[in-house]
């Protein structure tokens, strides 16, 4: 898809819905580079890369992207965290919970196949924002999850590789019913939409 732009509390942003590259994209099992803010027109792409993968996000339905995703070697990320969006340059983990929570996680790369996933229940993550500045922020929940799970995708972890073959084998099993239902809800969804815009 090409670029496109949209106002943005006043300004103009331009950013591209980008696609999705192959589960089994090499891209996908190697670390990712560090974002360079002290590089020539840092500040203009990173405000792209930010934008570009908060809107492939939404359009996908996902909770969460990482740079390599869409075949971009950076270490950059955005996930949905309490109504807004997070994207989150060059992040790591700063303090994990030994408190554990196993949610069940899907991937944008991997359509329909969820696995559930010991994960540190509260998380503090830094990082550096979309003008490079540092901020740090402590997470719990879904939102931690979703950050752990991004950040594997920055070092090269896919989430099937966190899970034994056996369980990876069962889950396997279930795509194919999972993207029905998937498919099932989202014209249900569509079908309310256009039953709330058809005048009474």
């Amino acid at each position: 898809m090409s670029r496109v732009v949209k106002y943005v509390n006043g300004n103009l942003v331009e950013y591209e819905v980008m696609r999705l590259v192959d589960f089994y994209d090499n891209i996908l099992r190697a670390p990712t580079q560090p974002f360079d803010f002290n590089e020539p027109n840092a500040i203009k792409e990173a405000e792209f890369l930010a934008y570009s993968l908060a809107e492939t996000m939404q359009q996908h339905g996902g909770l969460g992207i990482s740079a390599n995703q869409v075949g971009i070697n950076k270490r950059v990320c955005a996930v949905a965290a309490d109504g807004k969006i997070w994207v989150m340059f060059n992040p790591y983990i700063t303090y994990r919970s030994e408190t554990v929570s196993n949610l069940l996680e899907g991937c944008l790369s991997y359509p329909g196949l969820y696995v559930k996933i010991p994960r540190a229940e509260t998380i503090r993550v830094r990082f550096q924002a979309i003008g490079g500045q540092f901020t740090e922020q402590e997470v719990t929940g879904l939102t931690s999850v979703c950050i752990q799970h991004e950040l594997d995708h920055l070092d090269g972890i896919v989430y099937t590789d966190r899970v034994s073959p056996i369980k990876l084998d069962q889950a396997k099993r279930k795509v194919k019913s999972n993207l029905k239902k998937i498919q099932r809800l989202t014209v249900e969804k569509a079908q309310e939409l256009l039953a709330a815009k058809r005048p009474a």
